[in-house]
């Protein structure tokens, strides 16, 4: 019952986001982000990860990677800290920089955010615990742009959880980043840098890819 209730809730979570994307598609059709929105017909896809600070003044630090079904661009990357430089609590901010090591600091606002829809285009995103990671991302973007990520995304965690549910039905499949990558073998990466963890999780989708199209 609790796993029927739980599916029940994850398709209404898909539902809503689905119908959110389409509202979106049909007020922007006739503005230069219109083209976010349609169907990406390439092979490459973009992993994410996010690290926040909310509060009145928040500090977002966002890693992006570029890959595709056989490796990982790491010289395609984009990384940056955006934070209101005027506002922002300057020791919280160099904290964000000395932890997640992001290349550079930009302000929050729709100039950069439309500068980060051009690195990421409109492929699909790859990551761990999406849901959670683009919580204050996608509310920036509603802030500043007026619609969310509009892109298709794909959470690692949920095909991690679903694969290793599959090959052994008895094993505990909620498990931290960490665990997972040492559960597919993906190799250590100082995933407390953030281009260290998009990339990370930009592997172990790879592998799980592999390791789904071998087992049928």
């Amino acid at each position: 019952m609790q796993g029927s209730k739980k599916g029940m809730a994850l398709l209404g979570q898909t539902l809503r986001r689905t119908f959110k994307r389409e509202r979106d598609r049909r007020r922007y059709a006739n503005s230069p982000y219109a083209w976010l929105f349609q169907p990406y017909m390439g092979e490459e896809l973009v992993a994410l990860a996010c690290e926040s600070l909310p509060g009145e003044t928040p500090v977002l630090s966002v890693a992006a990677v570029v890959l595709n079904q056989q490796q990982v661009h790491t010289s395609q990357a984009w990384v940056a800290t955006f934070a209101d430089p005027q506002t922002v609590d300057q020791t919280a901010l160099r904290q964000h920089q000395r932890l997640y090591n992001p290349a550079t600091a930009v302000p929050l606002c729709a100039e950069t955010l439309h500068a980060f829809t051009d690195f990421i285009g409109n492929r699909p995103l790859v990551g761990w615990q999406l849901d959670q990671q683009f919580c204050m991302l996608n509310r920036a973007f509603r802030a500043h742009l007026g619609f969310g990520l509009p892109n298709v995304q794909v959470d690692v965690a949920k095909l991690h959880q679903r694969q290793l549910r599959r090959l052994h039905p008895l094993v505990e499949s909620s498990q931290p980043f960490s665990e997972a990558l040492a559960c597919w073998q993906v190799p250590a990466i100082s995933t407390q840098r953030l281009l260290g963890k998009a990339t990370a999780s930009a592997l172990l989708y790879m592998r799980l890819q592999r390791d789904m199209a071998q087992s049928g």
